[in-house]
């Protein structure tokens, strides 16, 4: 997001500019608020309401933009680009309305909105008003609250909007023809940013409950589908059967954009909440390994690398507009580089407190990952072939990571069953999405079928052996 692109000052492109400086205010607050709780003599109370303004202040901004925006279409303001571009001197008052959240080809401002409020909404009356100054349980709850929504705003802003939209000009502009979005694209985008309000508070208490309650885990992949897929749906970009070889080639010159980020955000609506439950689990039931972490730990970098490669090598290779396999080859590396180093900055996030036990180096690993992946995507949109291969590491690596391990309670005979069950499930999916760059639509049926089926594997692998004993608990 930017301040506008005109020639005279934008309000609604400012305060989408706050909200996105405020983004690092929420992701910080875990550390500067309780900073002043400690060294000051501050009324807790006022405190208390600090923190609930951190996430009550960007919904209150956006209102701000929807009035100025909503009286801008009704006045036919022509200085206003998104009145220009998306609003029509033949609609209605109503349908001027309408203009300013639901026109073909706007920007996606409904998903934003709807997310704040779904957010307050859950935060007020739906059992998630925890607060940074509450137990540790709700504190922490409450600090992944504020973070994931310092991570969403930025993405949200610069992934669905331009600044363009909002700029504002001294002289009127030539009036466009515009379509009001259907009803049912309409609650399409209001799902869609309703579903991500709820996946917010849904995964900032997925690692706070009892482990064996499959019903957590359910709830968060739910609220991630339904983020995900009403965008697919409103946007239409699979193609149908016949049309995959075209679809391939508009893939390899960049117009699949909101493909692509759907398939990078996935990893966060998905990947990651899949993984630290499963990291949980696969403790839970195995305990913590005598010896030889390291090379638990070791395992987990290289796979994760040398999966992500070959999930872009394979998918890029049939493109048309890759030469050959050694060009693909350098083209999945270059993509690969940007996350690799995102990833083990994270690894290095337990040193500044930062940390889930019981593997923290792996969970700040991921955490980079993820955290970085819907931005390379948005800068460049072919990093999501790497997607695939990512997921599949992220969703079976806690069970791969504990073959390496000097663990009593655990056969080679089982490690090895696991370790190739594994593998051709995440290798029959990465094939799967050759087939279908190629041009094979039943090649892309295989490999999302694939990428269901692995990660369920995997928690069924990860049920218990025997008891373990008190050793097997972090120290």
């Amino acid at each position: 997001m930017a301040v506008g692109g005109g020639d005279a000052f934008s309000l609604s492109a400012t305060l989408l500019t706050i909200i996105l400086l405020w983004s690092l205010m929420q992701w910080t607050a875990p550390w500067w608020l309780r900073e002043i709780s400690r060294r000051q003599s501050a009324d807790l109370e006022k405190l208390r309401h600090l923190d609930r303004l951190l996430t009550l202040l960007p919904l209150i901004l956006l209102g701000i933009v929807m009035i100025d925006l909503t009286w801008s279409h009704y006045t036919l303001n022509l200085t206003h680009a998104h009145v220009a571009n998306f609003g029509g001197e033949d609609f209605s008052i109503w349908q001027r309305v309408q203009a300013s959240l639901f026109s073909e080809g706007a920007p996606w401002l409904a998903i934003p909105l709807f997310f704040s409020i779904s957010s307050i909404i859950c935060e007020n009356w739906f059992g998630f008003d925890t607060s940074l100054f509450d137990d540790e349980i709700k504190a922490n709850q409450r600090t992944t609250t504020l973070r994931l929504h310092g991570l969403l705003w930025p993405f949200m802003l610069l992934a669905f909007m331009s600044s363009n939209s909002f700029a504002v000009y001294s002289e009127p502009l030539p009036i466009g023809e515009a379509t009001l979005l259907s009803p049912v694209n309409s609650i399409l985008l209001v799902l869609s940013g309703s579903s991500l309000g709820v996946w917010i508070h849904l995964t900032s208490r997925l690692a706070q409950k009892n482990i064996d309650l499959l019903e957590q885990i359910n709830q968060v992949v739910l609220a991630g589908i339904l983020t995900l897929v009403p965008l697919l749906v409103f946007q239409g970009v699979l193609p149908t059967s016949g049309e995959w070889l075209l679809f391939s080639e508009s893939l390899a010159l960049g117009n699949e954009t909101t493909l692509a980020i759907c398939a990078s955000f996935a990893v966060l609506l998905l990947g990651w909440p899949f993984f630290v439950y499963l990291l949980i689990r696969v403790h839970a039931t195995r305990g913590q390994a005598r010896e030889r972490r390291w090379l638990g730990l070791l395992y987990i970098y290289c796979h994760t690398f040398l999966f992500t490669m070959i999930s872009g090598i394979i998918i890029l290779e049939p493109l048309p507009s890759v030469a050959s396999l050694s060009s693909a080859i350098w083209l999945s590396l270059t993509l690969m580089l940007p996350i690799a180093v995102a990833g083990l900055l994270g690894s290095l996030l337990p040193m500044a407190g930062l940390d889930s036990r019981p593997r923290p180096e792996a969970w700040g690993f991921f955490l980079g990952i993820t955290l970085a992946i819907p931005f390379f995507t948005i800068r460049e949109p072919l990093t999501a072939v790497l997607v695939p291969g990512l997921f599949v590491s992220m969703t079976t690596l806690p069970i791969f990571a504990t073959h390496l391990e000097k663990r009593a309670n655990l056969s080679i005979q089982r490690r090895g069953f696991e370790s190739v069950s594994l593998l051709i499930l995440s290798a029959f999916g990465l094939y799967g999405f050759h087939l279908a760059m190629g041009g094979l639509f039943l090649g892309f049926v295989a490999g999302v079928v694939a990428m269901v089926v692995t990660p369920t594997a995997a928690l069924a692998l990860a049920k218990p052996i025997r008891k373990i004993n008190d050793f097997g608990e972090e120290e």
